[in-house]
């Protein structure tokens, strides 16, 4: 009797102990699985170069007003940029009259019901020859007026991109930040310094 009671006292604070464990486990260790598990942003993103897909609309082919979709935005009172939809595909296009006349700038951004990540809807401009458009995850830029097109994957959405100083651009990217509903996203930033061809992730306000 004496050995069975001591066993069993003996183990009081061994299964006290496992529960502890298990309740350290499910609240004060949540934070540092939830740490763990926290995405740290990628150091950088080299982008690829667009090039024109089956079926392509030429480049330099007039686009009717009709086309056009969402913002133009202009470099001056001659040079703008914005989005054209033809033949279910999303293109850039360009004008240098102050909008008469608009034209293809590029090849295919996007192609309906075939690349839905590479899906842009916001355009920018940082100087006459130099246009970017984001949206869903994706960068898209040009600094030779259009011929040639950078294309980059950020994350899971691409929030705003915005010309920097000393000719950068800034990407600010949002992405789930764990698998925790009290922290669900974070947002990064992204500075281009070589025309979109690489992004590097920067903590500095404003790129640094």
């Amino acid at each position: 009797m004496r050995l069975v009671r001591w066993l069993l006292l003996a183990s009081v604070p061994l299964v006290l102990i496992g529960a502890t464990v298990a309740i350290g486990g499910g609240r004060s260790g949540a934070p540092f699985r939830a740490a763990a598990s926290r995405v740290k942003p990628p150091r950088s993103f080299t982008a690829r170069r667009l090039r024109a897909r089956a079926n392509a609309v030429p480049v330099g082919s007039l686009v009717s007003n009709q086309a056009l979709f969402g913002q133009r935005v202009f470099a001056n009172a001659s040079n703008g940029f914005a989005l054209a939809d033809e033949g279910q595909a999303q293109y850039p296009a360009r004008t240098v009259d102050g909008g008469q006349t608009w034209k293809i700038d590029g090849p295919q951004f996007h192609v309906d019901a075939a690349d839905a990540p590479e899906a842009v809807g916001s355009v920018g401009i940082a100087n006459s020859h130099t246009y970017f458009a984001y949206g869903s995850s994706v960068v898209d830029v040009t600094t030779d007026a259009g011929r040639t097109w950078w294309e980059t994957f950020l994350g899971e959405l691409v929030m705003a991109v915005v010309p920097g100083h000393s000719h950068h651009l800034i990407a600010y990217v949002q992405q789930s930040a764990s698998n925790s509903s009290a922290n669900p996203a974070v947002t990064w930033q992204y500075v281009s310094r070589d025309g979109g061809r690489r992004w590097r992730y920067s903590s500095t306000l404003g790129g640094g």
